[in-house]
């Protein structure tokens, strides 16, 4: 997993984006100097063609630099970002300034307007593309009516646009839906470092702590739980790098559905071994756990929880006719038929 972009993305991520940072946009401190920082470092076009002034890399180069964004918590829609230029650039749209969400899910048209219920980072993007049925906006968040949806500190929100913004802001009609699986993955990914991260602090922490004469680390009830942390880090990181194997900037669909759906499932126990081994200290305000552990519950519902996930899968499968190995074969990883 070390690589320059692994490496030269953690360290801009930790200098740009640290729980200080994360507390204040949590709060509703403006987004606005640290999207500008993030950004100066040119990853929000790092999966456009160099033709259009970008990298160049697929998804599977651009992996690392999306589960550094999972490991600080960032608090805005950056992995979202890249994904949405992308397809913005592949429809011929013209790319707007800003962080840029996703809203597949809980879209309504009435004659009041347009209503995007529980959008992720709906409190911090500038734009947010939503599709219903066939239509497609690219809808400003400063003209909409902005409402917290989450639980304490959440960046979620219920955002509501009138007809006169979303007739201003439709891109068009597209026959299928194109933004649930981009947000399934970017969402896994996330989770793959933020989980990474909480198991790094569980780790020290429970090497640090000493009872009763030496480190929590060394009794075995503690060891066992974070034993069993370990594999489902790891299990989310292995999903959410498999779900990036692509020679493009476009996910294999259901690769996408699989790694929601793994890195979801494993977001219970992570937080719930994080919070036992780091006791009381661990849900305390001062203490930076809490800022990880809240934004993975957070992720793990965002764009489909793993029932969800699992259910669009069982449903791919049984569709397409074929034994337990051939869909995985033909169906994730693109092998021909035998």
């Amino acid at each position: 997993m070390q690589s320059s972009f692994f490496d030269s993305a953690d360290r801009l991520f930790a200098d740009e984006c640290t729980p200080a940072h994360i507390r204040q946009v949590e709060a509703g401190g403006d987004p606005t100097k640290l999207w500008d920082a993030l950004v100066s470092a040119g990853f929000a076009d790092a999966l456009l063609p160099e033709s259009a002034e970008g990298a160049g890399l697929t998804l599977s180069e651009a992996w690392p630099i999306l589960f550094c964004m999972g490991r600080h918590a960032l608090p805005l829609p950056y992995a979202q970002t890249m994904l949405a230029r992308a397809w913005l650039h592949q429809q011929g749209q013209t790319m707007p300034e800003g962080s840029i969400t996703f809203a597949p899910f809980q879209v309504n048209v009435d004659e009041a307007g347009v209503t995007a219920r529980a959008v992720t980072f709906g409190r911090t993007a500038t734009w947010v593309l939503a599709q219903h049925g066939k239509q497609i906006w690219l809808l400003p968040t400063d003209q909409a009516q902005v409402t917290p949806s989450g639980a304490h500190g959440s960046l979620d929100a219920d955002l509501y646009w009138s007809n006169e913004v979303a007739n201003q802001s439709l891109l068009g009609d597209w026959a299928t839906q194109q933004f649930r699986e981009l947000l399934a993955l970017s969402m896994a990914v996330l989770i793959a470092g933020a989980a990474d991260r909480v198991f790094e602090m569980t780790l020290t922490y429970a090497n640090q702590r000493v009872q009763f004469g030496k480190p929590i680390g060394k009794f075995q009830a503690v060891q066992q739980q974070i034993s069993e942390m370990a594999e489902l880090a790891f299990s989310a990181r292995m999903a959410s790098e498999m779900s990036c194997r692509s020679d493009s900037w476009q996910p294999v669909p259901m690769l996408a559905a699989l790694a929601k759906c793994q890195a979801s499932h494993a977001v219970t126990r992570i937080t719930a071994y994080a919070h036992a081994v780091h006791g009381a200290i661990g849900v305390t305000h001062e203490y930076d756990l809490q800022l990880y552990t809240r934004r993975l519950n957070e992720w793990s519902r965002a764009g489909g929880g793993a029932n969800y996930w699992a259910s669009v899968l069982g449903e791919h499968a049984l569709k397409s006719g074929e034994t337990a190995v051939d869909f995985v074969r033909t169906a994730l990883f693109s092998e021909p038929a035998v």
